[in-house]
């Protein structure tokens, strides 16, 4: 792991827990966590995400070279490594990044993206790629990865070069007249300075930036899934609309079937005006439904184009769903799938790391207040007039300690609000979880419920055609009244409706359990994530 934090947190485990001093005199030091925690409802915690912030104990590292050759210095002279390399990528702490899009999709859009019809994936693909919102929360990791870098910065000494130009021009006065002269100096100092203690202020605010970075990184890889589960909807949503649609061609074909057997019987004198008028307004009404539908169509398509990032008015294909669609479920149990969305949603795992981050500022807060030790070491050389110098580089030491005694309730206050946030932040954790629960119970219910509901209205359209055929063979040889043919017909309409329904809400259950778990491509091991 190229974080500081995390190598010393391994070597820590194998010192004691003595209490050492933060620095010796020219060495450097890192604090070391060691997990006290909290106790939430989550069951199952991995190693990962039993990181802490206390820091219970610590240990010298003796020169600056050993820092340099640790993953401090990779991460602060390179913290973008700490988030993912693209908006279509997610990152996770020691394991890296994770690009979740197919082999085949290189460019904005695929080759064949006019000329043929687009499955899910590719526009999976597409969206991960053009959507502004993954673009946004990729930047904010980005941010979050500088600061992180600019809270490292504090371990190292600083180094800043000075440069003078003095002349000055005056009269001496002593026993005698006036003597005016000139006195010219000039030249370069190099000054350093270095933090030597500071109860672990540092190493504090450093923590708290590096779980805000965290917190950046989960909240990018939930929204990827976010747009995943949004596009999935759109995608099935605009095939529902269809499928509506041609359902209700098929509706406008029956009306008028029933309208031509009206006025068949009508021209016959076999039946009266008022069954051309009842079914001529269901025919009518069937026409609007439709016209209104191919609205509804457009919409739908207009609605997937923006959430895939593409604008509205751009042409493209996708795959339409089976005709028919079966459904045998074998799920887990609700237990097992909230534990899995506990390991998995990156939602739940922004608002741990929140919550580890306001207890290291809370920590900061309550060590503002402490002294703080740091040296100074200037060195430089210096010309004067007429072309003399110093013989040697002059140089002087310091070693000094500041101490805040009173700012007028400044500490207090400021662990007062590290309090108050963290309290807040675990609120929110609680909230989140709460949540999280909540959706997977819904979304196991909801798998249950479409496939009962798919196999029943496959049902209740064959039989729905049945009883309309009937209705109007029995119309046509005068043992069932146009009311009854009405009737049927509009059972055949809905059993259609409610079929492309079934079909939809099907899909949509899947993506939503999927989502609510946090398991839509969120781990290389159990899904076809192409790592890099």
């Amino acid at each position: 792991m190229k974080s500081c934090l995390f190598l010393l947190e391994g070597i820590g485990k194998l010192a004691s827990r003595a209490k050492f001093s933060d620095f010796f005199a020219g060495s450097i030091f890192c604090k070391v966590t060691y997990p006290i925690g909290h106790r939430h409802l989550v069951k199952n915690r991995t190693q990962q995400e039993r990181r802490k912030f206390c820091f219970e104990w610590s240990f010298p590292i003796p020169s600056l070279s050993l820092l340099l050759l640790t993953g401090c210095a990779y991460d602060a002279v390179d913290p973008l490594s700490l988030t993912s390399s693209g908006p279509f990528a997610s990152w996770t702490p020691m394991k890296g990044n994770t690009l979740v899009s197919s082999r085949y999709c290189q460019t904005i859009l695929p080759p064949t993206f006019e000329s043929s019809e687009l499955n899910l994936a590719e526009l999976l693909d597409i969206a991960l790629q053009n959507n502004p919102s993954t673009k946004q929360t990729w930047a904010k990791a980005r941010s979050s990865a500088a600061q992180y870098g600019q809270a490292l910065s504090q371990f190292y000494p600083g180094v800043k070069l000075d440069g003078s130009y003095y002349r000055e021009k005056g009269t001496f006065i002593s026993f005698g007249p006036p003597v005016p002269y000139t006195y010219t100096q000039g030249g370069p100092d190099l000054v350093l300075t270095y933090t030597l203690f500071d109860f672990g202020q540092r190493t504090a605010a450093a923590l708290s930036a590096r779980e805000s970075l965290y917190f950046a990184d989960y909240t990018h890889n939930q929204n990827i899934q976010t747009v995943m589960e949004t596009v999935m909807e759109d995608y099935y949503n605009y095939l529902y609309q269809i499928a509506v649609q041609k359902a209700y061609e098929a509706d406008l074909l029956n009306a008028q079937t029933s309208l031509d057997a009206a006025n068949e019987k009508f021209s016959l004198g076999l039946a009266a005006l008022g069954d051309v008028a009842q079914a001529r307004t269901q025919y009518l009404q069937s026409k609007i439904n439709l016209t209104t539908q191919k609205q509804t169509v457009e919409n739908a398509y207009a609605q997937m184009a923006v959430d895939i990032g593409l604008p509205a008015n751009l042409t493209f294909k996708v795959q339409r769903m089976p005709e028919q669609v079966t459904a045998d479920p074998i799920l887990e149990s609700i237990e097992q799938l909230v534990a899995i969305a506990q390991e998995k949603r990156q939602d739940f795992l922004a608002a741990k790391s929140d919550v580890l981050s306001k207890e290291a500022s809370l920590l900061g807060a309550k060590r503002a207040y402490l002294p703080v030790f740091s040296t100074t070491l200037d060195t430089g050389h210096y010309w004067f007039a007429q072309g003399f110098q110093e013989h040697n580089f002059h140089w002087n030491a310091l070693v000094s300690v500041t101490f805040p005694l009173f700012q007028g309730y400044y500490f207090r206050n400021g662990i007062r609000d590290a309090e108050a946030k963290l309290d807040q932040s675990k609120a929110e954790l609680l909230q989140t979880e709460l949540s999280i629960v909540k959706n997977v119970t819904i979304a196991h219910m909801g798998v249950k419920t479409s496939a009962q509901n798919l196999a029943d209205t496959n049902e209740y359209l064959k039989a729905a055609e049945l009883q309309y055929n009937i209705a109007l063979t029995g119309y046509k040889v005068g043992t069932a009244t146009i009311l009854d043919v009405l009737s049927a017909q509009g059972s055949v309409a809905d059993a259609r409706s409610k079929k492309a329904g079934s079909q939809k809400d099907w899909f949509t259950a899947l993506a939503a359990l999927a989502y609510s778990t946090g398991s839509l491509c969120s781990d290389p091991k159990d899904f076809s994530c192409e790592s890099q």
